[in-house]
């Protein structure tokens, strides 16, 4: 008597592994894993934007002035400085009178309301930074 041995064949277990690296690819190209790193970066960095426009805030009202160096903040009005990462540009600026000031950062994934703050602020960098100035 042949005695029938249960289990997958070849072709069922290739088929299988295909369909499953389909669906990884499908999955991946529908999340775009790069896409999302960059957009937590570039809230990371509005994050850290707002922090600086806070300690510039402090200094201003406690003083009557804007720092000269953005490093004149550090231990008194915020911890510690952002590192920005090498992709993204930091810009910090006062006009002479040193009652105003603009401060931006590249971003990678600029949206509509990160072009209103460039425009609020009336600077001269381009479209795709986001900026702080005061109110």
């Amino acid at each position: 008597m042949l005695r029938k041995i249960k289990g997958f064949t070849l072709v069922e277990l290739l088929i299988v592994i295909a369909i499953i690296g389909i669906l990884v690819t499908v999955a991946l190209i529908a999340i775009n894993p790069v896409r999302v790193i960059e957009d937590t970066r570039d809230a990371k960095y509005r994050s850290e934007m707002l922090q600086i426009k806070t300690a510039l805030q402090l200094y201003f009202n406690e003083l009557n002035t804007y720092p000269d160096d953005i490093t004149d903040l550090e231990t008194d009005y915020i911890r510690q400085l952002p590192d920005v990462a090498d992709d993204a540009t930091f810009d910090y600026g006062i006009d002479v009178p040193e009652t105003d000031y603009d401060a931006g950062v590249s971003l990678n994934n600029p949206d509509d309301s990160d072009a209103a703050t460039v425009t609020k602020c009336g600077t001269e960098l381009a479209a795709g930074d986001f900026m702080i100035c005061p109110d």
